[in-house]
């Protein structure tokens, strides 16, 4: 799956300081035994800072690690100690010893490692910022290092958007991407649960997401899916896929009563899945489909407001 880069969104997020060959976001600053704080900003003073005194990123928007990956970083430590410190923020709590708690804001993995070598202190810079801030930040330093999967990346667009009211336009300004790119991958949120699931296992591309995505009901979305799956298309051939699937949805439309597609077409946007009206003679029966637990709660829930 191929993942986007920064951009020049990082320079909008965190200025340049000057007369300083020190850049904090990136992978050349070593803190080791060689390290000197006196080469810092005095503004961004770097501590080593209790370990176990560190609370997760509540705003953290990566949800899987790499173990292969996260073992290379442990033998890296091991070999050159933490190549940059991580960023957090105060907490007003202390822990049971009386020490100040902190939260983590920036370096997850880099605090996973340092707990699998049992390390008790971690470098680190403190600096205080807003909820919103420790949002982008964790985004913009997964997005740099393309630690993020697309629905992860549309999971975190969407809660700048839902949580802290910020528009299309403005998260594209801040992660340095074009409005339509921000705009196509929040459109993964609209996927139902299972096809999620094949496209976060890396089974399909974003490519083959976004045709998927072109088909307007769970059901034959599902249907072209499988059709991928099965014949392993790639997304050329996907593209013909859909469009077949999409004309012979029309031939049916235009064989059935408008009123009652219409009907169908409220209910399906309504329920968020498919739904069948037979109809003969004003009497018939409604079909509502599901495809797991958590779908069926979701409807019954929609039905009974």
């Amino acid at each position: 799956m191929n993942k986007y880069g920064l951009g020049r969104g990082l320079g909008s997020l965190i200025p340049k300081k000057e007369n300083t060959k020190i850049n904090y976001e990136d992978d050349d600053v070593k803190i080791g035994p060689n390290f000197s704080v006196s080469q810092v900003p005095t503004r961004e003073v770097v501590s080593d800072i209790d370990i176990n005194c560190i609370e997760a990123n509540p705003y953290q928007p990566r949800t899987d690690f790499d173990e292969d990956k996260l073992q290379e970083l442990v033998e890296s430590i091991k070999e050159h100690g933490i190549i940059q410190p991580l960023i957090v923020t105060k907490l007003e709590d202390t822990n049971n010893e009386g020490k100040q708690l902190y939260q983590l804001v920036a370096g997850e993995r880099r605090l996973k490692a340092a707990k699998m070598l049992s390390m008790f202190k971690v470098p680190a810079i403190v600096r205080e910022m807003s909820d919103i801030r420790k949002l982008e930040l964790a985004l913009i330093e997964n997005i740099q290092r393309a630690n993020l999967n697309f629905l992860e990346e549309a999971e975190s667009y969407e809660r700048l958007m839902n949580e802290f009211n910020l528009t299309q336009e403005e998260i594209a300004k801040k992660v340095g991407k074009s409005r339509s790119s921000i705009a196509n991958i929040l459109r993964l949120n609209k996927l139902p649960s299972d096809i999620k699931k094949i496209l976060k296992d890396d089974r399909i591309t974003f490519g083959h997401a976004k045709l998927i995505l072109s088909l307007e009901s769970p059901d034959k979305q599902r249907k072209l899916l499988k059709k991928i799956l099965d014949d392993e298309l790639s997304v050329s051939l996907t593209s013909d896929e859909a469009k077949k699937i999409t004309v012979k949805t029309h031939t049916r439309i235009l064989s059935k009563d408008p009123n009652i597609l219409s009907l169908e077409d409220r209910l399906q946007k309504h329920l968020n899945t498919k739904v069948k009206i037979n109809d003969k003679n004003g009497k018939g029966n409604i079909s509502i489909e599901y495809y797991s637990k958590e779908d069926l709660t979701s409807v019954l829930e929609k039905i009974l407001k």
